[in-house]
């Protein structure tokens, strides 16, 4: 996926919110529906959009620099759905992802470590 908006079939409706929370110029690479939310790693960053972030006071937009702090791993499927852990420095987000979906959330995580060691390598 190499689009530099998101298109208005984006999973679960995040579509509006991630389209705004984009950079100009910053382009999704990989983007995963999952449970509640929609989960997009760009050119600058990890994004996760929640579901109805519109009605809620906060903007559901959550981001995250591509570098040495942020680190992502994969749990097991369970009874149909498979959990991410985002950490970054002591801060944990859990996101859920269907198992229909769990191959394209396991390339996003390739994705995620292989851009971070590539930044790390740029500012060396």
């Amino acid at each position: 996926m190499d689009p530099t908006r998101i298109s208005p079939a984006t999973p679960l409706g995040s579509s509006a919110a991630l389209d705004a929370a984009l950079a100009p110029g910053e382009r999704v690479t990989h983007l995963v529906p999952a449970i509640g939310c929609t989960l997009a790693l760009t050119s600058d960053g990890l994004i996760i959009a929640r579901e109805g972030s519109t009605f809620r006071p906060k903007t559901g937009i959550r981001r995250w620099d591509l570098d040495d702090r942020l680190a992502i791993r994969a749990g097991l499927v369970r009874q149909g759905s498979g959990s991410l852990v985002i950490l970054w420095d002591r801060d944990a987000t859990s996101v859920f992802v269907r198992a229909e979906h769990w191959d394209a959330a396991l390339e996003l995580v390739g994705a995620v470590r292989a851009s971070i060691r590539r930044v790390e390598r740029a500012r060396k």
